[in-house]
């Protein structure tokens, strides 16, 4: 397709780029492919028997369109991407590196894309209120209290002279974060919140995650609201040090992504839709197993080095990767949240009807072929 060249393109120089960002470790090298799953010295990956394929008939496979976000929090994709799922259900998934919903949200409408994983924001529910046709399927990224994934974060001399040590300390302060269309200023709002402010007392500044780093290298921007691993990378380089309290602890269960189906994808390939959410609901199960009990471990973070550049495989051991319902639900308290949000805040006309936005019946059915989690060793 044309538009793939451009974004590809473009997607791989921003990933490229937080690589490059200032004082970065030599680069390792990723896995040039991923190894199935181990069958010695590890506990078995708790999930169900190999389902049987919904999508296609033996040797027919069909081809999909899948935009991405590269990023750990998309590793649902890589995984059944790379161990095979996908296959199993008789899909030939394309995954390509997207950094724009409102672009792919017309490419979803217009049936150049299938399946998306970005993230939720005015700009997704006012895709839906313009009548644009996707669904919201399967989580992709949320909050979880007690893990260390989003927050702000202090430039580190700033720090370290206790010119900030609190929220409220940023009132009137540059301020960055990436450039959006409502979810993250809904996210730092509520963390703001805890202080009286919001983002009308920053001086907000919207910048890439590379452009972040450099800038609090540079001194450009007094503090950055960042997620991981580019937290943990401004960490490593001595850029910068988490302001508490973080977005896990103040909103747990926060719905920061979704997987999200184009209406043409669920209306002609009805089957290929399902099995792909069985594919992806088994490989959310093996992060799980992965980053919560050590299953498999070392195999998953070769997956997600092939598709999520970093500058060397301690980003991946040592660095929160996002949390992923094992189940696949989205919680829809949040996505009705965020809609209220968004219409206070001017950047959405009214709140969408939830069911109008999330479909739940793909998780339903892949709940039905392969039962609830159970987590590794129970």
């Amino acid at each position: 397709m044309r538009w793939k060249g451009n974004v590809v393109a473009i997607a791989l120089l921003c990933v490229a780029a937080l690589a490059c960002a200032p004082r970065a470790a030599t680069p390792g090298q990723p896995a040039s492919s991923a190894p199935g799953p181990s069958t010695g010295g590890q506990p078995p990956t708790a999930v169900a028997a190999r389902p049987e394929s919904t999508a296609a008939a033996p040797g027919a496979l069909t081809h999909l369109e899948v935009g991405h976000f590269p990023a750990t929090h998309s590793a649902g994709l890589y995984i059944a991407q790379e161990r095979g799922y996908f296959a199993e259900q008789g899909l030939e998934v394309d995954l390509t590196p997207f950094q724009s919903l409102p672009d792919a949200a017309l490419l979803l409408n217009n049936g150049q894309m299938d399946v998306y994983g970005g993230g939720t924001g005015a700009n997704l529910y006012n895709a839906v209120a313009r009548g644009i046709g996707l669904k919201a399927v399967a989580d992709k990224a949320h909050s979880e209290a007690g893990v260390k994934y989003k927050g702000f974060m202090a430039r580190k001399d700033l720090w370290d002279s206790g010119e900030i040590h609190t929220i409220a300390d940023l009132r009137g302060r540059p301020v960055s974060s990436l450039p959006s269309g409502g979810g993250i200023e809904y996210q730092m709002d509520k963390v703001l919140q805890t202080a009286d402010l919001t983002t009308t007392d920053l001086n907000f500044k919207g910048l890439g995650v590379p452009e972040q780093l450099s800038a609090l290298a540079n001194k450009g921007v007094d503090a950055a609201f960042l997620f991981q691993p580019a937290m943990c990378t401004a960490e490593k380089r001595g850029l910068a040090v988490v302001i508490p309290p973080l977005l896990d602890d103040v909103a747990p269960g926060l719905q920061g992504g979704v997987i999200n189906y184009a209406a043409q994808f669920m209306q002609e390939k009805p089957e290929a839709a399902k099995g792909f959410m069985v594919a992806y609901v088994q490989s959310l199960r093996d992060y799980n197993n992965a980053q919560r009990y050590g299953v498999d471990r070392e195999q998953i973070i070769d997956i997600m080095a092939k598709y999520v550049k970093l500058p060397d495989r301690s980003y991946f051991e040592d660095c929160e990767w996002g949390r992923l319902n094992p189940d696949g639900r989205i919680d829809r308290r949040w996505i009705e949240d965020e809609m209220e949000w968004s219409v206070k805040a001017g950047l959405l006309e009214h709140v969408v009807p939830v069911d109008q936005l999330v479909d739940d019946e793909y998780v339903d059915y892949a709940l039905r072929v392969l039962g609830p989690y159970q987590p590794a060793g129970q």
